[in-house]
């Protein structure tokens, strides 16, 4: 028998999860089966906020993968020129950002000029996050919040989103967000979105 406490039970659990559920509607473990196969080639690979994940991505998708991406860590926009997917790998690096002799404030400047030179050349672009918490913060939350939003597709290893940022930015802006476990598993996501030659 169905009592009325077991109804208003049944009735908040559906409220929870009606509230829940849109800000989750974006987070996969596979890319979304629409994007499978559809960013062309040539790829380029540089970093947003000068993070060494950019060069593990780089060896990651070229020796693993055989995706036979160009890459350069601080990519001028000219760069660009011939490519057909960006692929931006996110994450502010003090150390980097000191080695490459730019403050952060101009290495947003870098990035959005990148950013705005593959719009010029309608490139599709790929976000990612490998690095974990040790990739958060306060200056790389200002770099995910520039790239997330003119991304086609955000692939984010779960140890850099744990407290929900991307989940919560990517739902706001309409990003479809692919969470996976390691970083072995972002670089097959990342083969699975190639038009493959």
């Amino acid at each position: 028998m169905i009592t009325h406490y077991r109804i208003r039970a049944l009735f908040l659990a559906l409220c929870v999860f009606a509230v829940l559920a849109p800000m989750t509607a974006f987070a996969q473990s596979s890319a979304p089966a629409a994007l499978l196969g559809s960013f062309p080639q040539p790829g380029f690979i540089t970093s947003a906020g000068q993070t060494s994940d950019a060069a593990i991505v780089k060896v990651l998708a070229n020796t693993r993968l055989k995706l036979g991406f160009s890459y350069e860590i601080s990519a001028k926009p000219q760069a660009l020129s011939g490519f057909k997917t960006l692929v931006l790998v996110l994450g502010a690096s003090n150390k980097g950002l000191g080695a490459a002799g730019l403050s952060l404030d101009q290495e947003m400047d870098r990035v959005k000029a990148i950013i705005a030179q593959a719009q010029k050349e309608s490139m599709k672009i790929i976000a990612m996050h490998t690095g974990g918490t040790a990739r958060r913060g306060e200056a790389s939350n200002k770099i995910i919040e520039l790239c997330v939003p003119v991304s086609n597709i955000v692939i984010v290893v779960k140890g850099g989103n744990t407290d929900g940022f991307f989940t919560d930015l990517c739902t706001k802006v309409g990003v479809p967000l692919v969470e996976v476990s390691s970083i072995t598993e972002a670089g097959n996501v990342l083969k699975s979105l190639m038009v493959l030659k």
